[in-house]
């Protein structure tokens, strides 16, 4: 599943391949019905003309700003109850979520659409940016003029912590308050907590920062919470780099697709995550195990983490 170091990456390539650029036509995959907002594939056609001016990263979350095409008067007339400044606001937006299997790639022209693609968008150089999304748990939605701010779930996010930093004292505070059970690693998977931060970055965080994943999130002192602030930034570093290696597509080459780790991607770049039964590389004594907490695999060594 895509967490932020994976958004991140997505962003970057769009910016790269479509930031400025205008979208000269749109097709939509009719069984997509699901994953748009309003729930009509037909509505992808309303991007044709629109150029992309900006795209942004919250979280998990692609928002892109788009101005002029059809796909303005529309958006503007659907949020037209909402106020009426919208109804002379050109610009228009999507808010795309990529749920557990999507993914933006890049196609030349005349190339076969890649399989399981739901949207292909062909822009004013040639080039054509597909959304695959094998499961279709992703979501396209349509946010009128752009006003992501009043989207309730992305208000509801937390701080990013590749954009807004963390601040250790907040988090300790807001650790503080939580249910006297929360184990810490569940904490982390709320994103109004921190947003972006998913299964695999928890996991990763929570073994630099020597805390076993089981631990009451309540009970973390401020030394460990900055222990576990240090953690998620240079976990999230270490999934960049090993993202933007050319060998496994992403930043660094320009055409490969982006490959998640649940694809084949060959060597495994994270220190404990899916390692159980390896022996640890840090302590060399214990081999990884691995637990479920709220339906999601833990994976922790029971020596660096001791409760």
């Amino acid at each position: 599943m895509p967490e932020l170091p994976e958004v991140e990456v997505a962003a970057r390539n769009l910016r790269r391949w479509g930031q400025g650029r205008r979208i000269r036509a749109a097709w939509a995959d009719a069984r997509a019905k699901r994953i748009f907002r309003p729930a009509n594939p037909a509505t992808a056609r309303q991007l044709a003309g629109a150029r992309m001016d900006g795209i942004q990263r919250i979280g998990k979350n692609l928002l892109l700003t788009l101005q002029g095409g059809p796909g303005a008067s529309r958006a503007n007339r659907s949020g037209a109850r909402e106020t009426s400044a919208a109804a002379l606001d050109p610009q228009f937006g999507l808010w795309s979520h990529l749920g557990m299997t999507g993914k933006w790639v890049r196609r030349r022209s005349g190339d076969p659409r890649p399989p399981h693609a739901r949207v292909d968008l062909t822009l004013d150089d040639g080039s054509r940016l597909v959304y695959v999304d094998p499961r279709m748990f992703g979501r396209l939605r349509w946010v009128p003029g752009a006003r992501f701010d009043a989207v309730a779930e992305l208000r509801a996010l937390g701080p990013d912590p590749l954009t807004d930093g963390i601040e250790a004292p907040r988090l300790a505070e807001r650790l503080a308050v939580l249910p006297a059970r929360l184990a810490i690693k569940v904490a982390l998977l709320d994103q109004s907590l921190l947003a972006g931060v998913g299964n695999i970055q928890a996991c990763e965080a929570l073994f630099r920062a020597r805390i076993d994943p089981r631990r009451p999130a309540a009970t973390l002192g401020r030394v460990e919470v900055g222990r576990l602030r240090r953690g998620i930034l240079a976990s999230i570093a270490h999934t960049l780099e090993a993202l933007a290696d050319p060998s496994s597509g992403g930043v660094a080459d320009a055409d490969s697709d982006i490959r998640y780790v649940e694809d084949d991607r060959g060597d495994n770049p994270f220190l404990v995550y899916a390692r159980a039964g390896q022996r640890c590389t840090r302590c060399k004594r214990a081999r990884i195990e691995r637990v479920v907490q709220a339906g999601r695999a833990t994976f922790y060594c029971p020596y660096c983490q001791r409760a």
